[in-house]
């Protein structure tokens, strides 16, 4: 009997698990981050030439470029190196594009023609 109880709380366990799993991969990252991340391509590349994956429909965690956590589906990780279309000229960042990524913890802006940054207007 107590067998089969602990083979019922495996399984409960296992179940969950995959659900889990399951939902992370269809939500994917937070609306609130998607629709900056998608802010973030129209200022950098509007012409989708560098960051062609980042689409409005799909799982923003699986773009490349970005890493999310696995447990609170937020990004932790943005690199822009070399993503912005250098024809756009010098690039005057502004901080507030940022404030949808509460826990970004590494973020690569290496060649895309950053001449400084603007106050906070968000």
């Amino acid at each position: 009997m107590m067998l089969k109880i602990m083979g019922a709380w495996m399984l409960l366990a296992l179940l969950i698990t995959l659900v889990g799993e399951w939902y992370g991969r269809c939500y994917g990252c937070l609306e609130e981050e998607r629709i900056g991340l998608l802010e973030i391509q129209s200022l950098i590349d509007p012409d989708g030439f560098y960051l062609r994956d980042w689409v409005d429909s799909s799982n923003c965690c699986e773009w490349r470029r970005i890493e999310c956590d696995n447990t609170t589906r937020r990004v932790i990780q943005l690199s822009l190196s070399e993503a912005r279309d250098f024809r756009l000229g010098d690039w005057v960042l502004n901080a507030s594009l940022f404030q949808p990524f509460k826990e970004l913890q590494s973020l690569e802006l290496a060649w895309v023609g950053l001449v400084g940054c603007l106050e906070n207007e968000g």
